[in-house]
């Protein structure tokens, strides 16, 4: 089937989630991986023959459909990926009229100095241009919402049961916090790649060209490209800033799957409400119902990317002796792993955008539950100097329901005022911590250049 629709897609990633990633096909298609491949080998042939040649550089930047095709075409005959890219630059040398620079397309290289930094390439730019920017307004989101919620307080728990107030606000500005953390080191790391030959020793470059300063050329290559240059390698690029950069994702996502999985529970504890769309159904039996869809969605799509993340993490930091080919059919997974991070944060940023507040309920739950200032009242009665408070408020409180009339009796009640009151610095620090956070981001931006 050539013109695949969404109806006929294997993964959902290209059928039903297509919108959502589409961003990320300039990057991790197979159209992509051959033109990162076919700019590696032109800009190592420029720079080996020390070539000013225009339109060798114009038509790499530019390929068409119909070069892309002539590859897969090449491919299916010699059953080698980087070799057919091989053949089409020679191909298209000499319709430029540059047949004498033939045996010099691919000269010393291995298989992975090319795709060791077409892969350090498509990742580097796709975080820079599409994954930064989906975690920064996710960021975003969190910090307007945890300033406009900043004082409302709603009850905290802990271990599900209920313990003492918070607010929502705080709570927001948790998660936007960490998320800020991930993101700074996501943001400022740069991928690595090499260019070295068979088994990473310049074996023949060395052999042939002993007076070039080959060290330097390979240095100067695989940073001119924006990438960071690993010079001690086997026939591999270790990989130490990818896997690093894939366990940066995994926490960053690990953060949002908490999110999630807390937003769920507070909707269902009815602390939040979504807001209706009328024509949206919740279920095809129960007419009332609006289910959390946007923040099952993101759990999901987080468990599924960080499932392939992990694997990827692990696989790619290790190969038998100077190499082996187990990786290659893995690395081609990098757009699944980020796919289905961009799927489950563009839906935790949805489900976000739809909840507010349900104030009547927090405040009802508040004023039933007195025995969530239980701790301030021991720790009062500890300050008046009663050495039993915590065990004498224990037996009023512990397992039972506490009616207020009956807690009001204690003096210590009217010092502290209402449940409502006791959040501590919670608003404070909110306010510290979201101006830190767009103190951050407005960095980050700028380094953006």
């Amino acid at each position: 089937m050539k013109n695949l629709d969404e109806l006929h897609c294997l993964t959902p990633l290209d059928g039903r989630y297509g919108k959502d990633v589409s961003e990320l096909r300039e990057f991790f298609s197979e159209k992509a991986l051959i033109k990162y491949r076919v700019k590696v080998e032109v800009v190592y042939l420029i720079k080996l023959k020390n070539l000013k040649v225009r339109n060798l550089n114009k038509w790499s930047e530019n390929l068409t459909d119909k070069d892309i095709k002539r590859v897969k075409k090449i491919e299916e005959k010699i059953k080698h990926d980087v070799k057919a890219v091989e053949y089409l630059i020679r191909e298209k040398l000499v319709k430029l009229g540059l047949k004498k620079l033939e045996p010099w397309v691919h000269w010393g290289l291995t298989s992975e100095d090319v795709n060791s930094l077409a892969y350090g390439l498509m990742l580097q730019e796709a975080k820079d241009k599409v994954l930064v920017k989906n975690q920064t307004e996710l960021v975003k989101e969190l910090v307007k919402m945890a300033e406009k919620y900043s004082k409302v307080v709603m009850p905290g728990r802990t271990h599900g049961q209920l313990a003492v107030p918070t607010t929502i606000g705080k709570e927001l500005v948790v998660f936007a916090s960490r998320m800020s953390q991930w993101l700074k080191e996501i943001k400022e790391l740069k991928l690595g790649g090499k260019l070295n030959g068979a088994v990473g020793n310049f074996n023949a470059h060395q052999k042939f060209y002993p007076e070039k300063d080959w060290l330097k050329f390979s240095r100067e290559l695989v940073e001119g490209l924006g990438l960071s240059w690993t010079m001690i390698t086997t026939q591999i690029e270790p990989r130490t800033r990818m896997v690093k950069l894939l366990d940066l994702i995994r926490q960053f996502n690990n953060v949002g799957l908490d999110l999630a999985k807390d937003m769920w529970l507070y909707i269902a504890f009815d602390y939040l409400k979504q807001r209706v769309v009328k024509d949206e159904v919740g279920s095809s039996t129960m007419p009332q119902k609006v289910n959390p869809i946007n923040f099952e969605n993101a759990e999901g799509n987080f468990e599924l990317a960080n499932g392939v993340l992990m694997t990827m993490s692990n696989k790619l930091s290790q190969s038998r002796m100077q190499r082996d080919l187990s990786d290659s059919t893995v690395r081609r997974n990098l757009g699944v792993a980020l796919g289905y991070s961009l799927v489950a944060m563009k839906s935790l940023l949805k489900g976000l955008e739809r909840v507010e507040p349900n104030k009547d309920k927090l405040k009802q739950e508040l004023e039933d539950h007195p025995e969530m200032l239980s701790e301030a009242v021991q720790l009062w009665l500890k300050v008046e100097g009663k050495d039993k408070a915590y065990e004498e408020i224990k037996l009023q409180v512990r397992g039972k329901k506490v009616e207020w009339d009956k807690y009001l009796r204690l003096r210590t009640l009217k010092k502290l005022g209402g449940v409502e009151e006791y959040t501590g610095l919670a608003e404070k620090l909110v306010s510290l911590e979201t101006k830190k956070i767009k103190k951050l981001l407005e960095a980050l931006r700028l380094s953006s250049g």
